[in-house]
């Protein structure tokens, strides 16, 4: 299964449509996909109506998601599920949200490497040691009047640092903050993205 999150709204490839419906309070269902139908599913879920999501059933759903992906730019970003020796999570507060460190990969450069890149300048946080590759990310966004779809890799990373957490303030991060599973789930998941909030669910054991 494959998630592309749009704003708050999402599409799902999947070939089991049956145990997601119930999850959805509105939705649209497609039993098909062709690439022509991109436009019309973009501009669905980017206008103001009740639709939460799109469903796209199909057999061959990696397939289908590879036909989606080829219609659009796509941009690469590496970031980190970073943990320290209390078990604690790195968050960023950015744009009025809680956020995981992650940016943009630079031409040439390893994913990997990326990742660990951003999280230590978006945090001022050393040491960093990847642990595990986790499930990526896509979201969609607005660059000038073009539509891009942003793949995510994420990693995850553990630190023995215990230094001043530096935000990264060029960048319109404001804060830096170690937070606990009851901090996650009480105040990061009431304000974050719909894709962080989901990836959190569904890819982060806290």
């Amino acid at each position: 299964m494959y998630k592309v999150f749009i704003k708050n709204k999402v599409i799902l490839f999947t070939n089991n449509e049956t145990k997601l419906a119930p999850k959805f309070n509105s939705f649209l269902q497609l039993n098909f996909f062709e690439k022509n139908a991109v436009p019309f599913i973009t501009e669905l879920l980017l206008s103001k109506n009740r639709i939460s999501g799109i469903i796209i059933c199909v057999d061959d759903v990696e397939e289908a998601f590879q036909e989606f992906k080829s219609t659009f730019k796509v941009i690469a970003a590496a970031g980190g599920v970073v943990k320290n020796t209390q078990n604690e999570t790195l968050f960023i507060y950015r744009l009025d949200k809680w956020d995981l460190p992650k940016g943009k990969v630079e031409q040439g450069e390893q994913i990997d490497e990326a990742a660990i890149r951003e999280v230590e300048e978006e945090c001022a946080v050393t040491g960093l040691e990847i642990i595990a590759s986790l499930k990526d990310t896509y979201h969609i966004y607005t660059m000038g009047e073009e539509l891009v779809l942003k793949q995510t890799h994420w990693f995850k990373m553990k630190t023995t640092f215990n230094g001043k957490l530096i935000p990264q303030t060029e960048e319109g991060i404001e804060e830096v903050k170690w937070m606990s599973d009851d901090e996650i789930n009480t105040n990061v998941l009431a304000n974050t993205y719909a894709s962080i909030a989901d990836f959190i669910a569904t890819s982060v054991c806290l």
